[in-house]
């Protein structure tokens, strides 16, 4: 039993916090990564939510395409923001590839919608 416990995916995961924890305090985390360490925390706690969630649910698959579908328009709306405060520019090469997800994205939601209808 004590095996286990040791071993879960929880134990594991406060052992991860507690050593990120200790870096810091010890100074040994670079400050540029900060920004995305609190990013992947974020994304992890949304996740566990959303899984935790489901997890009592009916339709527990129908609950994580739901929080999916909520993420991604978040995110599209993130952006925008950033495009329109500036801080995406020629810079980012990434741009184009997300322009072409986008592009080929937007094309199957119409499809997806006018099917639904």
């Amino acid at each position: 039993m004590a095996d286990y416990a040791a071993q879960s995916p929880v134990a594991a995961l406060r052992a991860t916090v507690q050593s990120i924890e200790a870096k810091l305090r010890q100074g040994d985390l670079p400050q540029d990564g900060l920004a995305d360490l609190k990013s992947a925390l974020d994304d992890a706690r949304l996740r566990l939510w959303a899984v935790i969630s489901a997890a009592g649910s009916a339709e527990p698959d129908a609950v994580l395409l739901r929080f999916r579908l909520r993420r991604a328009t978040e995110i599209c709306r993130a952006i925008v923001t950033d495009l329109d405060a500036g801080p995406l520019g020629t810079h980012q090469r990434e741009l184009l590839e997300l322009r072409d997800a986008a592009r080929e994205m937007a094309d199957r939601l119409t499809a997806a919608i006018r099917g639904a209808g």
